[in-house]
């Protein structure tokens, strides 16, 4: 396994969160060994462009990946955490960047390690330099940058780690399960914060995601373009974000293509999941994915109806059991043609 160094950085948002999720999911590759992380610093930005105050740390990994399949990776992490590449050195959720590969010099065109503007950067060397071991081939040259750089304008102080999301949540769940009457340290609910933790994790992933990018576009024949694509019974779970108390039922989605562009069967249901993996409400979901379909497709026409159970009508207040609730939204040719929306209604029965 060859040992890299990671410099990783936030200026947007929970800067710290990113932080700790681009770490845990680097840390889920077969291939990477999360060995060490840095102490987290706060820096003033570089470059020129007026934005906030970074976040930074540094990660010692053990990796089995060759230097570009790394990088690879990582861009995909970032692009899982919002990463967006609109201005040169301007903000963003989380940026990571290879520094050192071992010993490696790598020339390549997405790739220069040691990387070209370590030495330049002291938000980069000295949390690196905390877990560098003495006989590592650049120790002397970092240490001796750090001085020089100690005296130079940019600015660097370590600050308090705070909890991860998943630590503050269990440590809600307990206060929940004190609150309720119970004893959290007895045998049967020991277990139950760290499982609640990892429940949310999953259920509520889309939380903090603000783009839908699991999708690819293709071409067909665009005399074919009055032709409704139809996806029904599509099955979703989500949380009502007044109560917190799931909802699920099925989503059906139906659009019609214009230039003969179409979406990929699977991303639709992808899509479905994207939006309801979050605190919402039905009506929410049903013009989400009305509207982002509509902003990625640019189809003539988009419908969809949404069928949902909701446990806060059925577990308390009116506690009516097995009642459903639907809504639906319509755009373009289904809203202006009453042909069209008929046609898409009758396929649902």
């Amino acid at each position: 396994m060859q040992t890299t160094y990671l410099s990783m950085g936030s200026n947007i948002g929970d800067r710290q969160y990113y932080l700790h999720e681009a770490i845990r999911l680097l840390g889920k590759h077969p291939k990477i060994m999360i060995e060490k992380v840095s102490n987290f610093y706060e820096s003033s930005p570089v470059g020129g462009v007026k934005q906030d105050d970074f976040t930074n740390l540094a990660l010692k990994v053990a990796t089995l990946l060759e230097p570009l399949e790394l990088l690879d990776f990582i861009h995909e992490v970032e692009l899982s955490l919002n990463r967006e590449r609109k201005i040169h050195w301007g903000p963003r959720t989380i940026d990571i960047d290879i520094i050192f590969y071992g010993d490696s010099e790598i020339q390549e065109e997405n790739l220069i390690v040691p990387h070209k503007e370590a030495f330049n950067r002291l938000f980069v060397l000295k949390p690196i330099f905390e877990l560098l071991r003495n006989d590592f081939k650049y120790y002397e040259p970092i240490r001796e940058a750090i001085a020089k750089l100690s005296e130079s304008e940019q600015e660097l102080h370590v600050i308090e780690e705070e909890k991860s999301p998943k630590s503050r949540i269990e440590e809600a769940v307990k206060e929940i399960l004190f609150a309720v009457g119970e004893d959290p340290n007895r045998e049967g609910l020991l277990e139950t914060p760290a499982r609640v933790a990892k429940m949310y994790e999953q259920i509520l992933s889309s939380q903090r995601l603000t783009n839908f990018n699991e999708y690819k576009l293709f071409e067909i024949d665009s005399s074919k373009n009055d032709s409704i694509v139809l996806i029904k019974d599509i099955p979703f779970y989500s949380m009502c974000e007044h109560h917190m108390l799931p909802f699920f039922g099925k989503a059906h989605v139906a659009y019609i293509p214009d230039g003969g562009r179409i979406i990929g069967l699977s991303k639709i249901p992808r899509l479905v999941n994207y939006v309801s993996r979050k605190l919402s409400v039905q009506e929410n979901i049903t013009h989400d994915i009305a509207d982002i379909l509509t902003n990625i497709l640019k189809p003539k026409g988009v419908a969809v109806l949404v069928e949902g159970r909701h446990m806060c009508v059925e577990m308390r207040g009116v506690k009516k059991v097995n009642s459903l609730t639907k809504t639906s939204y319509f755009l373009g040719e289904f809203k202006e043609n009453s042909e069209k929306r008929m046609e898409f209604l009758e396929s649902l029965l």
